[in-house]
């Protein structure tokens, strides 16, 4: 197989990619919203590549799935090879960005990539926003028992007919942002949102967040954090 050294670069208007140099990390309190990389659709955080420049610094949410965005002008039977060792990530992408594999940023601290023989860093960082909390089950629980909030499970259908919380409302998160017209009337009330196990409930999150939403809550370790304490599962 082919592969061509590919870096990753700012590209002005589609994504935006943080350009701190490499090896400076950050802490999580210290992102702003505008340092993190690439933009959220379909519930992915798609980041832009191209074939040109130097290398350069990602930064990404815990809990984001990512998608390499390549802007590729050379031959188009060329593939690319991504790898973060750390991660356990060894992949190759295609000019499809339809069709590119997507990776779950579980864990936070830096890692090393590569993409071809171009080397960099993605940081992975925890989202910190004001009107935003990350709740345990049992802090959720104590909530949902005194005052209960908009409970929205962001899984896909079949994941939620295997079982759900108690009055959770279904909107997957690849639907979200074309569906947030529809909690529109939650905007200024505390809301609960919970996936699997809190890494899609965090991209949700932030773009309840993005729209303006007043009292976000995470339920940190889903579902699954949920059930392992015995709380109340329904089943249809």
């Amino acid at each position: 197989m082919k592969f061509k050294i590919l870096s990753v670069l700012l590209v002005s208007g589609v994504f935006m990619i943080g350009c701190d140099s490499i090896g400076n990390s950050k802490s999580a309190d210290d992102v702003a919203p505008e340092d993190i990389s690439g933009k959220v659709q379909g519930g992915y955080r798609h980041l832009a590549m191209t074939v040109k420049g130097d290398s350069a610094k990602l930064t990404v949410y815990r809990g984001d799935y990512i998608k390499f965005h390549l802007d590729d002008k050379g031959d188009p039977q060329v593939d690319y090879e991504l790898q973060i060792p750390e991660l356990g990530i060894r992949a190759v992408l295609k000019d499809n960005t339809d069709e590119q594999p997507y990776f779950k940023m579980k864990t936070t601290g830096s890692f090393a990539f590569r993409v071809g023989e171009q080397d960099g860093i993605i940081e992975v960082v925890e989202l910190r926003q004001a009107n935003y909390r990350e709740l345990s089950a049992e802090e959720a629980w104590k909530i949902t028992m005194n005052n209960p909030p908009f409970i929205l499970d962001v899984r896909t259908q079949p994941e939620f007919s295997r079982g759900y919380i108690k009055d959770a409302v279904l909107i997957p998160l690849q639907e979200l942002q074309m569906r947030t017209d529809e909690l529109e009337r939650y905007k200024n009330q505390p809301i609960l949102i919970y996936c699997a196990t809190g890494n899609r409930s965090t991209t949700a999150s932030k773009i309840l967040l993005d729209r303006g939403f007043k009292d976000v809550m995470n339920l940190r370790l889903g579902i699954m954090g949920w059930g392992s304490k015995g709380y109340n599962i329904q089943f249809r």
